[in-house]
């Protein structure tokens, strides 16, 4: 099914938050409140005090100005975060997130007066066994007032509101859920979308290049000048700087490090006290979970059976086979293989450390359910001489040594950029040499312009206006450049003479694409009224591009060529159904002759993922469409800007 599948499956990505959202109701709402953004709004929104202003007011509920502000930021600091390293948080347009943000705020608050509305409601108990059983509120698979507190209070939540604001949270995933999940399709439309993703046509392209017809138009000069003054926006230069820049490494202090025997055992003492806390253990365990059907008590009153057994003597990989529901170890006799700390969960390593070779502890619950483990082995990391190791401990010493000395140079280096008014007196402090990057602009460049943070220094009134030195800016974890303006640009408007040539080319071409393009019209229209491919050819002197047999994913012609080849209505026997297409300056006719029926490949597996993926997709329109719907019967106010959203 290929490219079909994959492109249902980039949709389905797109909404996997949502799905994440509304798939266990009550079970996971207290947990997706915490961690999970909610997917229709797109913004986490944590209500808080505050008694300003409302940002908006839906059907008489207020959202608060404290409320918009810090979901905002919220969604700020979400989007810094996924640009990666030096994010620049001035391509944040603030405006419109603040716009996007309030939009979402509204559609929960809409969806929350719903919910309540049409009767999802949870009750005071049931919500207390939700926090009790929620694991981001437990210590060792038990609930904890001071945990639960904490974590509330990390994200700006009162504990004591918390239960009757989740109460609203449960309400709004039920109903989101509700709608979302009565989406269904059928198996005739699965075969009906893998045949068409399936099927083959013929298509036929003729481009009518917009240079054919450049003799036959004239650009005069008032033509350009009119065109000048009215974009003079598009021959406008950007501004640019150059800087001078000092560039200074930890490695510049290698040499400088004083070796000694004490630093050098010091160093030996860390590095063996690092060895002997890394040892291996080898441990085995049986496994019994808890399930929505296998409830707590049960789960460990099987666990107590079998190591009852244990006890009794019988062979713990046997049991392990037997009895064991972890189905990766079960067939090794429960056996872990060596591991080091942090592999598991702490609940089981905390165990597994505490036992001696050929132990067995008693049981454990961590959040796969109730575990017996049993201590196979101790492998402790084999234990070097000095003389063995030394010069990498050497090594160790100086990069170490090197650093601190760097970071003193870093602040003595500041000291001197603040005091001077250019860099030449921290290049003679350590002998370096003061270099000049090319010109660049606020859209920043290569080499050091690559860096966003020394481009937004670089623009920066302190360097660009008042001419000062930059601070230390860090390159990396071990390099740091101080920058001073070089070269400035400003922008300005290139004169006419300069881009006069430039213009009368651009506009004799667009004069030209229109004919290109009135003459595609043309042939097009004739095309659908049945006339000849060969004889309206013959008389544009044009040839037809023949793709035969092309698939949706074809490599030629060019995707967007294929896009209009596919959109095309089949044609009727001995005729061509056509339409035209822009290729930059020039102008195509795509057309069709033949049109070859798919048939579906989607194996029963395939139908059932691809149907739960589609329905899926239909769920989460039918949500927003419910919410347009509630959106269009709601009072909306909004104070800030004066008006009121139907």
């Amino acid at each position: 099914m290929g490219a079909f599948y994959f492109r249902f499956c980039c949709l389905v990505n797109l909404m996997q938050a949502f799905r994440d959202l509304v798939r266990g109701w009550l079970g996971k709402a207290l947990l997706i409140l915490l961690l999970v953004p909610f997917a229709l709004v797109g913004i986490e929104s944590y209500f808080v005090g505050g008694k300003a202003a409302p940002a908006a007011t839906v059907n008489g509920d207020e959202i608060s100005q404290f409320e918009l502000d810090k979901s905002v930021d919220q969604q700020k600091q979400r989007i810094l975060a996924g640009m990666g390293e030096n994010p620049d948080a001035s391509l944040i347009d603030t405006t419109v997130l603040r716009d996007e943000v309030l939009k979402g705020l509204v559609d929960r608050a809409l969806l929350s007066t719903q919910a309540k509305k049409v009767g999802f409601l949870i009750d005071d108990e049931t919500i207390n066994r939700l926090i009790h059983e929620t694991p981001a509120f437990q210590e060792n698979g038990v609930f904890s007032q001071a945990r639960y507190e904490q974590m509330l209070r990390n994200i700006g939540e009162d504990p004591l509101n918390f239960p009757q604001k989740a109460k609203k949270e449960v309400a709004v995933s039920q109903l989101a859920g509700g709608i979302n999940q009565t989406a269904f399709v059928t198996s005739k439309q699965l075969d009906q979308l893998s045949a068409l993703d399936n099927q083959k046509r013929d298509v036929h392209i003729a481009v009518f290049p917009a240079a054919n017809y450049l003799a036959t138009v004239q650009v005069t000069d008032a033509e350009v000048e009119q065109h000048y003054k009215a974009n003079t926006t598009k021959y406008t230069t950007e501004e640019k700087v150059a800087v001078d820049y000092l560039v200074l490494g930890s490695e510049l202090f290698l040499d400088k490090v004083l070796l000694t025997d004490a630093d050098v055992e010091a160093r030996y003492a860390e590095k063996i006290k690092t060895l002997e806390s890394n040892e291996q253990r080898r441990a085995a365990h049986i496994l019994i979970k808890i399930t929505d059907k296998v409830k707590d008590a049960d789960a460990l009153a099987k666990i107590q059976e079998i190591e009852k057994k244990v006890k009794a003597g019988e062979d713990f990989g046997v049991l392990a086979k037997q009895y064991s529901q972890d189905e990766g170890s079960a067939v090794a006799n429960g056996d872990l293989g060596f591991v080091g700390k942090g592999a598991f969960v702490p609940e089981f390593e905390k165990t597994m450390y505490s036992l001696k070779e050929n132990e067995v502890s008693a049981p454990v619950k961590t959040q796969f359910g109730y575990h017996i483990i049993k201590l196979l082995a101790i492998q402790k990391a084999p234990v070097p001489t000095m003389a063995e190791i030394r010069p990498e401990l050497e090594a160790d010493v100086k990069v170490a040594k090197a650093e601190e000395l760097y970071a003193e140079a870093i602040e003595k280096m500041d000291a001197l950029a603040y005091e001077s008014a250019d860099l030449s007196e921290g290049a003679k402090q350590y002998g370096m040499s003061v270099q000049t990057s090319p010109l660049f602009s606020k859209n920043g460049g290569e080499g050091l312009a690559a860096n966003r943070k020394i481009v937004q220094a670089a623009f920066s009134d302190d360097i660009l206006k008042d001419g000062k030195n930059s601070q230390a800016l860090a390159l990396d974890n071990k390099h740091s450049v101080w920058i001073h303006l070089n070269k400035h640009e400003p922008a300005r408007v290139k004169p006419l003479t300069e881009v006069a040539a430039e213009i009368k080319t651009n506009l004799q071409l667009d004069k030209a694409a229109l004919i290109a393009k009135q003459k595609a019209e043309e042939m097009t229209k004739a095309l659908n009224a049945g006339k000849s491919a060969a004889e309206l050819a013959a008389a544009n002197q044009l040839q037809w591009q023949d793709f035969l047999s092309s698939a949706r994913n074809a490599p030629v012609p060019t995707a967007n060529l294929l896009k209009v080849a596919f959109r095309l209505a089949v044609p009727k026997a001995n005729t061509w159904t056509a339409a035209l297409a822009p290729s930059g300056k020039d102008y195509a006719v795509v057309a069709v002759s033949k049109v070859d029926a798919g048939t579906s490949t989607l194996t029963d597996d395939q139908k059932k993922q691809f149907a739960a993926m589609l329905a899926n997709a239909r769920g989460q329109q039918d949500l927003q469409d419910y919410v347009t719907y509630l959106r269009s019967h709601a009072k909306i106010e909004k104070p800030d800007v004066k008006s009121t959203d139907k």
